[in-house]
């Protein structure tokens, strides 16, 4: 039996390294041959908006201000290249009014057992993807040891 294709979440760890940010592109050269391999293997990479808030967030406070400019500029086009489908990336659907309701409903769990809302929503729409796309194999692909490891559905 063939193997199910692969969507794979993009966490912001992975797309800091992708974009090479200072100080947080330790594994760049491990993401950029896994992201190479992935492509050559047809997979899928979705883009979330709480990845694209988090990586832009982490580069506004780079300290250095021609650095900043610099990666500010190749963050946000690349960012533009997924919405334009000009990226390995497409970006996940934008979050509506009853879609952010969904996810604050299990917010505080997640809150209580350490999780913030960034990752509790990337794992929400993992969920979502899950159960929209049942042919595929959706995992999340992030470098954070702690708390989005292992996701996988549908293999």
């Amino acid at each position: 039996m063939p193997e199910k294709p692969v969507i794979w979440i993009i966490d912001t760890s992975v797309f800091l390294n992708v974009l090479d940010v200072p100080q947080f592109n330790q594994s760049r050269e491990a993401v950029l041959n896994e992201l190479k391999l992935r492509i050559n293997n047809g997979d899928t990479f979705l883009l979330p908006i709480t990845s694209v808030i988090e990586t832009g967030n982490h580069i506004a406070r780079i300290n250095n201000g021609n650095q900043r400019q610099i990666f500010a500029q190749k963050f946000s086009d690349q960012v533009l290249a997924s919405i334009e489908g000009k990226s390995p990336w497409k970006p996940l659907k934008f979050p509506e009014a009853e879609d952010v309701k969904k996810w604050l409903v299990g917010f505080p769990n997640a809150a209580q057992s350490g999780m913030g809302l960034g990752d509790h929503i990337i794992i929400k729409q993992w969920e979502e993807q899950c159960s929209k796309f049942a042919a595929y194999v959706v995992k999340i692909w992030s470098l954070d040891k702690l708390h989005l490891q292992g996701y996988e559905c549908n293999h």
